[in-house]
């Protein structure tokens, strides 16, 4: 890049514009109001812009696990204290613009949320300031890394070679996810099984299939193996169409994750007492390094919040609080036959969707587990950096990160009620304990064979759906930016990314340092920051949307407003 900085426009390049890069190109037109210099902004993206892996075209089946208030893709002044906005109709405004009944509370079809994301990116686009131009480059980007020029910068390949010279980069490629593999025969593993139903289409009617995992995925999985085929839950109970496989549930667990409770549309969060931001910055001072040990050090912090909001709770419910907050230490349980773990199994998750019926206020075990999600960013500022030790961090990406998912982020209610149902016309069988062993059987198909049961047990299997995913991977097919990006920035436990605390990615050693031009954001930042996986939601602060701040307010000539107010909701997804 040789012209006059100051003569030419400013290049920013948003790699991957799904729903967190849309969020690059709303905070872009926010920041751009106003004169200043001229800014180009090009979005390569080979699909549609705005939905990401939401597809317009899927099944209603297929549902949102956010009620349809708690996204929006605009901003306004809740969210982003201080800064610009551009404000818009949230997701729920929208699909009463189209003419969707849809309540606040309400896990609507995934696809509404695709034609709300497209729709926004059209919006969005008709409303630039005037010292904005935005370029769509259809095509997929093979690299990104910093120019290496004296004068700083980033440069962009495309997948038809072409470059892109650019003063910033911001990388918001999402999941990654490659074209999936073709269906397998019976006998077979389907390793990806997204997008449904087609990876699943090649299960036979009558087949037995394992399902290793028993979280958003196999719920997906199970709904196009169930209603996609024909069935229909009725006042009764399930009505099989005829079509449907045997589905045999396996975890390491061995039990369903939390339901979803019910909530209000008046309900706020209490500010934190204990998980706050402060409390893990006072105990960085007493480290030599400033890193964490989780368990040791943030993990009281979280049961003290809990308990704080159990006044008047009974012994029981005190109990079953603390019993689920450490459940992930230990490994998991043992049972004594595979008929009493079966029996636990369904009375565990018929006494938990009874609690989420009740609903956040009323129950208060729901009420106690819900600072999970509330006071997320407590969880968050343990993780920023200078972060944790590299033990504690795989701990906390791994044990306690799966811990917080099956407690706060699991299933709707709907759907948790849905699979007793299945259990009930004998569609879906538990599997043999918890953390059982999976081997190929003899003459073909699978078996799997319990661990934790005093009396053994085993259950032969056609065909293995693996539908515990893990994130972030590294595959250059599937994702060749974010392996082009571990060839030249550093790389923390796990392989995650090491970024500053801004965002930015950060050379390894042996490569020169660089001028800071490389941003990531959404899931290729998971493990540098957490929970990165999110749209927006309206009416709170968006760390987000800050996030993204901290990075575009400087180059466009704006102080970024930064950090979390306190006394306010912290998460509402």
């Amino acid at each position: 890049m040789t012209e006059d900085r100051a003569a030419r426009p400013l290049r920013i390049a948003v790699v991957g514009v799904g729903p967190r890069g849309l969020s690059v190109l709303e905070r872009v037109v926010s920041h751009t109001q106003g004169a200043g210099r001229p800014v180009e902004l090009v979005l390569v993206e080979p699909g549609e812009l705005g939905s990401g892996v939401h597809p317009a075209k899927q099944p209603d089946y297929l549902l949102l696990n956010t009620i349809a208030s708690q996204l929006t893709i605009y901003s306004d002044e809740q969210m982003v204290p201080g800064a610009p906005v551009t404000t818009g109709p949230d997701f729920l405004a929208w699909c009463g613009r189209q003419g969707v009944p849809a309540a606040f509370d309400d896990f609507l079809p995934r696809r509404l949320l695709a034609e709300y994301l497209q729709w926004a990116a059209e919006d969005l686009l008709g409303r630039l300031p005037e010292r904005l131009t935005v370029r769509h480059v259809a095509t997929a980007a093979r690299t990104v890394e910093p120019s290496g020029g004296a004068s700083g910068g980033a440069a962009v390949t495309l997948a038809d070679g072409t470059r892109l010279d650019v003063d910033l980069a911001v990388v918001t490629t999402g999941h990654g996810l490659a074209a999936p593999q073709a269906p397998p025969s019976a006998g077979d593993l389907i390793d990806a099984p997204y997008p449904l139903p087609d990876q699943v289409e090649g299960v036979p009617a009558g087949a037995t299939v394992a399902l290793l995992g028993t979280g958003l995925t196999a719920m997906d999985v199970i709904a196009a193996l169930t209603v996609g085929r024909g069935g229909e839950f009725t006042d009764e109970g399930y009505a099989p169409s005829g079509r449907e496989p045997r589905i045999v549930l396996a975890n390491r667990t061995g039990w369903l994750p939390r339901a979803r409770p019910t909530t209000t549309r008046e309900r706020r969060a209490a500010p934190a007492a204990h998980l706050t931001r402060e409390a893990v910055a006072r105990l960085r001072e007493r480290t030599g390094d400033g890193r964490l040990d989780f368990r040791r050090d943030v993990e009281p912090l979280v049961r003290s919040e809990a308990l704080g909001r159990l006044a008047g709770a009974t012994p029981e419910e005190v109990a079953a609080v603390e019993r689920q907050l450490s459940s992930h230490h230990g490994g998991p349980e043992r049972c004594a036959t595979y008929e009493d773990y079966a029996r636990q199994l369904r009375e565990r998750a018929r006494e938990d969707l009874a609690e989420a019926r009740r609903g956040l206020r009323t129950s208060r075990v729901k009420e106690a587990l819900e600072v999970l999600r509330d006071h997320r960013e407590g969880l968050r500022a343990a993780l920023d950096p200078p972060g944790l030790t590299e033990e504690s961090h795989r701990y906390f990406m791994g044990a306690y990160t799966a811990l917080v998912n099956r407690t706060v982020i699991g299933p709707q209610k709907e759907r948790i009620d849905e699979l007793l149902r299945l259990m009930d016309a004998g569609v879906v069988v538990p599997g043999p304990g918890p953390d059982p062993a999976l081997e190929r059987a003899e003459g073909g198909g699978w078996t799997l064979a319990s661990t934790l049961l005093d009396t053994p047990h085993s259950l032969h299997v056609d065909l293995v759906v693996r539908a515990n995913l893990a994130w972030p991977a590294a595959d250059p097919e599937s994702d060749p930016v974010a392996d082009s990006l571990r060839a030249w920035a550093a790389l923390g436990p796990g392989g995650s990314l090491r970024l500053d605390r801004d965002g930015f990615a950060v050379p390894r050693e042996g490569h020169p340092p660089a001028p800071r031009a490389v941003a990531v954001f959404g899931p290729p930042a998971e493990g540098a920051s957490y929970y990165n996986h999110y749209v927006p939601s309206p009416h709170v602060w968006s760390r987000a949307l800050t996030d993204l701040d901290r990075v575009l307010g400087p180059v466009l000539g704006r102080v970024p407003a930064v950090g979390s107010p306190r006394g306010e909701q912290q998460a509402t997804q």
